[in-house]
């Protein structure tokens, strides 16, 4: 991959945030990176940590953060960096730990005060892993590894599509992906992924939905969005230049067929020069591994034809 440029286009410096090393997936601090936080700019985005649902149990919610502050950072964490982190009261915190400590989920290092998930929680996930079809974290790695931008999993949940797993970028300037956040299906490039796998008429009665609980401003009109949807059908993946960051660019797949186990799509994010620049060998990296990991779920991709924005 051709290295970054130092003159690649950035972001104003409005909504710019830096965020902590260890915040960013990699066990090397890298003070030299301009990281920046994505999806905050407008309403179509929910933080994990954000206004919970009326019925959302605190405790539940908390103890899933934990795991996926693990999965993030995947070393070892004290209970005052995942209080910190994680902006939850140390004396909580430090109960949720001994809880989950004592159940077998968590190891303990004394002598470092440190906890570190134990196999029992990948083996409760296992079967969701194997109903999901192939090695997704494999595929994951592999993309991140050939490209070094900012990759990430995307499930539906309910009218939101989900980042279940994000690798943080590597790159000298990188966009930051909040694990477990959320973003409306519409505004989101793997949710549009998403939604070009379902019938016209469904689209429809999502976006009515939408509107109907004032979850966009202005409405989304389904005639803006068909477009979108016919030309992620037509060449097989999304490409979406500054729809939620300014100059951030992303390109997603699918990787579950069709009505075929939960739908899911991978996708990769970065400055949008460096997208534009690298275009053909992103599809081709992502299409190759969903092909020899999850074989028969994309259509015929032409790589040589050069991709349309969705």
């Amino acid at each position: 991959m051709a290295k970054l440029r130092s003159d690649a286009s950035m972001p104003p410096r409005r909504g710019r945030r830096r965020i902590v090393a260890e915040r960013i997936w990699t066990r090397v601090e890298d003070p030299g990176a301009t990281v920046i936080e994505a999806n905050r700019s407008d309403g179509w985005y929910r933080s994990v940590d954000g206004a919970q649902e009326p019925s959302m149990v605190k405790s539940a919610h908390r103890v899933l953060r934990i795991f996926e502050y693990f999965a993030e950072i995947q070393r070892p964490a004290s209970m005052t960096e995942i209080a910190r982190r994680l902006n939850y009261p140390p004396s909580s915190t430090s109960a949720l730990l001994k809880s989950l400590l004592d159940l077998g989920y968590l190891d303990c290092d004394r002598k470092a005060r440190t906890y570190v998930p134990t196999a029992r929680i990948s083996l409760v996930g296992g079967w969701v892993r194997n109903r999901a079809g192939g090695d997704l974290e494999t595929i994951a790695q592999a993309l991140h590894e050939a490209m070094r931008l900012t990759t990430f999993i995307a499930s539906r949940n309910q009218l939101y599509s989900q980042y279940i797993r994000v690798i943080q970028g590597t790159t000298s300037v990188r966009f930051y992906l909040e694990p477990g956040g959320l973003r409306l299906l519409p505004a989101s490039t793997p949710g549009r992924v998403l939604l070009s796998q379902i019938g016209d008429d469904d689209v429809q009665r999502l976006l009515l939905r939408i509107n109907a609980e004032g979850l966009s401003t202005p409405p989304l009109r389904f005639s803006d969005l068909k477009p979108a949807l016919d030309t992620i059908r037509c060449q097989g993946f999304a490409y979406t230049r500054e729809i939620g960051t300014p100059g951030l660019s992303t390109m997603a797949m699918p990787l579950t067929a069709a009505g075929q186990g939960p739908a899911l799509a991978i996708a990769v994010a970065g400055p949008s020069a460096l997208v534009a620049a690298e275009a053909g060998t992103i599809l081709r990296t992502m299409r190759d591994l969903i092909e020899a990991h999850t074989p028969g779920v994309l259509p015929p991709i032409d790589l040589d034809a050069p991709p349309q924005e969705t």
